[in-house]
């Protein structure tokens, strides 16, 4: 009678709800700290399942940074729909980017600041893929604010003075992200965030003749 070796089926898991674990990992201990131990501790799954579903480390890195600048991105962008006007709703965006620096949001719930920015600056130097993908991070973060002043000021707006005060805000994101994660209170960032707004929000040509 021939014996048949039967394995065990793989456990099934939830991708994306892995991603997010792995998420959490390397923006506590940013890449090169990040070992697959604690990835596999924090997914409950081995090695070779890890890399099956996600590839090397640098290649979940590399996923979920593009996760989070995606849910980074939904996040701003339904906090900055809930207001009206160009300066209230830059405000909301940069109060919903200070929650989640500040770990009051869904996507964390520690003063991480932001992930790309926390943990890829510290990486770009030894590898062109990282560079790349910290280049369209601020480029996105860039071309969002730059989208919401076309859109609040319609054309009044000349488009260098668009992309000026769109760099200039994102300047701003950064620095506070460093703030938040060296443990600036979130009211302070708060308070920064609001005066950048009143200085950087471009006036429409009709309103800035005295």
């Amino acid at each position: 009678m021939k014996t048949e070796n039967k394995r065990g089926r793989p456990r099934k898991f939830d991708e994306d709800v892995t991603l997010d674990r792995i998420m959490l990992v390397f923006w506590q201990h940013g890449y090169a700290a990040t070992s697959l131990d604690q990835i596999a501790e924090a997914t409950g799954l081995n090695r070779p399942s890890l890399y099956a579903a996600f590839g090397s480390k640098k290649d979940m890195y590399l996923k979920v940074i593009s996760r989070f600048a995606n849910q980074m991105h939904a996040h701003l962008q339904e906090a900055g729909q809930s207001a009206s006007g160009l300066q209230p709703r830059l405000k909301a965006v940069m109060a919903a980017a200070v929650d989640l620096y500040c770990g009051k949001s869904s996507l964390c719930n520690a003063a991480y600041g932001c992930l790309a920015i926390s943990t890829l600056t510290t990486e770009v130097a030894d590898d062109p893929d990282f560079k790349t993908m910290l280049e369209k991070v601020v480029q996105r973060m860039d071309q969002g604010f730059a989208d919401l002043i076309r859109e609040e000021t319609r054309g009044t707006v000349p488009e260098a003075g668009v992309r000026f005060a769109a760099q200039h805000l994102s300047l701003i994101l950064h620095g506070l992200s460093v703030r938040a994660r060296a443990g600036e209170p979130p009211s302070t960032l708060q308070a920064l965030a609001e005066l950048a707004v009143d200085r950087l929000a471009p006036k429409p040509a009709s309103e800035s003749v005295v």
